[in-house]
């Protein structure tokens, strides 16, 4: 089994900025092994801010990603439909963004730490500090498993177990994107 990538809530992974800054609190994910759909919920968007200077490279980063001309990361270049949405809570307290994408064979699933094992289940690395979470899925571990020809749902809360020292540095993103917006 490969290692479930950080791709899922670290928002510029998806756009190939590897130093991203941008995380999402929750993150679902949703797996259509039928339709060969990938939908990730990033809720909650947010950063850590220490500096004049951060705020300035988030501003930057995030300008970039939201425009619908920016690249796509080359390792979603196997997805023939990639989709992004960004969009403001029910609340109008934070900002969400929406991921869909459309996967041509299993092997594209990889790069999310996705595969099948010997059973004939999706299978992934379970990571406790990503405090991950399925309704649908088992964890046998170290991995969670879920059935192959079902569509099949997870969650995960990176920022949990986050100290306080980075509470105090983390920044809602809404307040950026309405700015550039």
């Amino acid at each position: 089994m490969e290692a479930i990538n950080i791709l899922f809530f670290v928002v510029g992974t998806f756009f190939g900025l590897t130093q991203s800054n941008i995380i999402a609190e929750k993150t679902t994910v949703t797996v259509n092994p039928e339709e060969k759909t990938i939908v990730i919920l990033q809720e909650n968007l947010v950063t850590f801010i220490k500096t004049e200077s951060d705020s300035l490279n988030i501003k930057n980063e995030l300008s970039k990603i939201v425009h619908s001309n920016h690249p796509w990361s080359s390792e979603l270049k196997n997805f023939p439909v990639k989709e992004k949405e960004f969009y403001i809570s029910d609340d109008h307290r934070s900002l969400h963004l929406k991921l869909s994408l459309t996967y041509s064979t299993l092997k594209d699933l990889k790069i999310f730490g996705i595969d099948m094992n010997t059973d004939g289940k999706f299978s992934m690395t379970n990571f406790p500090k990503s405090h991950t979470t399925s309704k649908d899925g088992i964890l046998e571990e170290p991995y969670w498993n879920f059935q192959a020809d079902q569509p099949f749902t997870f969650t995960e809360e990176p920022l949990t177990d986050l100290p306080e020292a980075f509470q105090k540095l983390k920044t809602n993103l809404l307040p950026f994107w309405l700015a550039i917006k």
